[in-house]
């Protein structure tokens, strides 16, 4: 069994009784502690509880949509978190982007995949260069111990992918990081051609460093290679 799992808890938000049963039951027998909501009101009550290690969020919740559920969270928390919404919902995919989430698994969805995203999500999450304690460029301070970002002594609050994100650009800062070895190093191969993923990230981690998104000084967009942090 996976040592990891064993001490991960999993909040399953999903409305519909048997696909949560059956999502339980399998990260249950993957080692996984489980809970599960059926709306939006428990879930953030459960959020609150800070116990939750990962949280599998259904776009489709009786109370509230589960994407008004996950900018909510992502005010106060960086918890990771996937959405799961139904096929060919293609701006579901894109909203829950561009409002937080770290990953978007399309039901039905295949029981070994799902695995698969969680548990390379929580190895992004537990993931931490050895080399260094403290990566700094200018105003920005990044604390790998703590995990955590700051920027002219203010506190940011991110997400495991943009954290990683930031992670791979400050330790390559003054290089020039490819789109393919960004997204192989922080998603792994199986997003490698995904890069409208790594462009939502990367304008999520510009609004929250730069003064002007638009004419960014920290995260610099090289046409047709790749990001860089200039020193």
């Amino acid at each position: 069994m996976n040592p990891v799992a064993q001490r991960t808890h999993i909040l399953v938000v999903e409305d519909d009784w048997d696909t949560a049963e059956v999502v339980a039951s399998l990260l249950e027998n993957s080692g996984y502690a489980v809970t599960t909501s059926s709306n939006g009101s428990d879930a953030m009550k459960e959020i609150h509880k800070g116990d939750t290690d990962l949280v599998l969020l259904d776009i489709d919740l009786p109370d509230q949509n589960g994407i008004d559920l996950l900018e909510e969270a992502r005010r106060n928390t960086h918890l990771p978190m996937i959405m799961l919404s139904g096929y060919g919902k293609e701006m579901d995919r894109v909203r829950s982007l561009e409002s937080g989430a770290d990953d978007y698994i399309t039901k039905p969805f295949i029981a070994d995949e799902l695995l698969a995203r969680i548990r390379a999500l929580l190895r992004r999450v537990n993931w931490a260069p050895l080399s260094s304690t403290k990566l700094q460029v200018r105003d920005l301070v990044l604390d790998l111990p703590r995990r955590q970002v700051s920027i002219q002594g203010h506190d940011l609050l991110l997400t495991p992918i943009e954290y990683g994100i930031l992670v791979i650009l400050m330790k390559n800062a003054g290089k020039v990081v490819s789109h393919r070895d960004l997204m192989n190093s922080v998603w792994g191969d199986d997003f490698s051609e995904d890069f409208s993923v790594l462009r939502v990230n990367i304008s999520r981690l510009r609004s929250k460093l730069e003064v002007d998104p638009r004419q960014p000084n920290y995260i610099r967009t090289v046409a047709g290679k790749g990001y860089t942090i200039p020193i």
